[in-house]
């Protein structure tokens, strides 16, 4: 579980007056602070200021911070000491794929290629897991998401390799007849655990949450946006300005305020950026990797 974040140059005095240990004195001492030096540079500068004890009662339950408005208006920084137990990391890979690692569960949206994940992403390295894997052990994935139509010999040997909790595909009735003939998808089908990639969609846990959109007819685009704590990502595949205009007026897409937009085949138009109030453009051809602790997100 994510800890809050308290940015010391945005907090208000209200804010300060509810966190333990911090009365009407302290947090007006702590604002009159900020105005004469224009911004806290660092949390040490809080730390000197309130007493010890009261110190290590907030950082307990929170995290705290001395970023700039702007960095914690878009919650983008790039700056990596600046995050506290990034325990949310997403790794791009090639194909349109992706694996988001939280806590050691993963979730992975479209087959990579080469069906194979990357074993610092699995958190399975060394001897005893080639063993375990020669004995017929397969390494747990919480979900497999796929945003199109897989060639099903392809899935039937990544659902061979990996041991994934449930599937959710685009449209269950290619899977009902031409996956039915493989024996890993048709254990998925007997199990239940294939399901339907729908708008509005979720997979959820705790302050962790996958949320699906899918456009109505026939259009391969699809927008998945992973959130984590206080930030979020929107992931876009194939979304054609058509199924950008869809979205915006989509009733599960009220209040989509990503911090940070990924695309995949077409970029995202100004109007739909707008709807989304502006969120940071990451280029996945120079970035591997997104790493967050709930409050900021850091692209490597």
């Amino acid at each position: 579980m994510y800890k809050k974040g308290i940015n010391l140059n945005t907090v208000t005095v209200e804010t300060l007056k509810t966190l333990p240990g911090i009365g009407d004195n302290l947090a007006r001492s702590l604002a009159l602070h900020r105005e004469l030096k224009s911004e806290f540079v660092n949390p040490s500068e809080f730390s000197a200021i309130v007493p010890e004890h009261v110190y290590s009662g907030i950082v307990k339950d929170y995290n705290i911070y001395a970023v700039s408005p702007h960095v914690w208006k878009s919650r983008v920084t790039s700056e990596i000491n600046k995050l506290y137990s990034p325990d949310l990391t997403v790794f791009f890979s090639e194909n349109s794929s992706l694996t988001v690692s939280l806590n050691r569960d993963i979730y992975v949206i479209n087959i990579p290629a080469g069906i194979k994940l990357e074993r610092d992403v699995l958190h399975e390295t060394g001897a005893i897991a080639g063993l375990k894997r020669l004995m017929g052990w397969r390494p747990k994935i919480k979900a497999l998401v796929l945003t199109g139509s897989p060639d099903m010999d392809t899935l039937n040997r990544f659902l061979a390799r990996y041991d994934a909790a449930s599937l959710f595909c685009a449209r269950e009735d290619d899977m009902l007849s031409a996956g039915s003939k493989q024996k890993f998808i048709t254990e998925m089908i007997m199990a239940q655990k294939i399901k339907v990639f729908s708008s509005a969609a979720k997979i959820k846990s705790d302050d962790f949450e996958i949320k699906m959109f899918a456009p109505s007819g026939d259009s391969p685009g699809r927008a998945i946006l992973i959130a984590f704590g206080a930030v979020s990502v929107l992931l876009m595949f194939n979304m054609a300005e058509a199924d950008q205009m869809a979205l915006i007026h989509d009733p599960a897409a009220r209040g989509l305020i990503p911090n940070a937009v990924c695309a995949y085949g077409a970029a995202p138009v100004g109007i739909f950026m707008s709807f989304c109030s502006s969120p940071e453009l990451i280029d996945i051809r120079k970035k591997k990797k997104l790493i967050s602790d709930g409050n900021l997100i850091y692209a490597s």
